[in-house]
């Protein structure tokens, strides 16, 4: 049996990663808390959780990956923004009713409902920040 969170974390940024725009501007895709200064629209694949699914012919894990994102704003506060995102993202993982899946050399990952979305706003004075927290389900089989 392996550990899949890292594989499940890189298929995400992989899929997500140059395909979200907002206002013909990029939303880069980052695998975790950056170090560096971040632009003012973003999104953190940040917590996946794990659970063993196993049966007598195959390993597979039901797996839940959080994804935070992240609008910041200037003496304004508008959600408009992280729900424009949060479509595109769910666009990419779940286009439709059928179960799609990505996959890498050790993992099949199939995206199958958001199970939560909420909002967490961040503020500091003027300075705003739109969050908007959804949850992914997801079924991952090992190859």
């Amino acid at each position: 049996m392996k550990d899949s969170a890292n594989n499940v974390r890189n298929i995400y940024v992989n899929a997500l990663n140059g395909n979200i725009t907002y206002n013909g501007k990029n939303v880069p895709v980052y695998g975790q808390p950056p170090f560096v200064t971040t632009p003012d629209r973003y999104v953190i694949i940040n917590n996946i959780v794990e659970v063993a699914n196993n049966t007598n012919d195959s390993f597979d894990n039901e797996v839940e990956v959080t994804i935070e994102i992240y609008s910041e704003q200037n003496k304004n506060n508008n959600v408009s923004q992280v729900d424009n995102i949060a479509g595109q993202i769910l666009n990419i993982l779940i286009p439709d009713t059928k179960i799609n899946g990505f996959s890498d050399t050790d993992f099949y990952v199939f995206p199958m409902a958001r199970t939560s979305s909420n909002y967490l706003p961040l503020w500091e004075g003027d300075n705003y920040i739109a969050r908007k927290v959804i949850t992914i389900r997801n079924l991952v089989n090992q190859k």
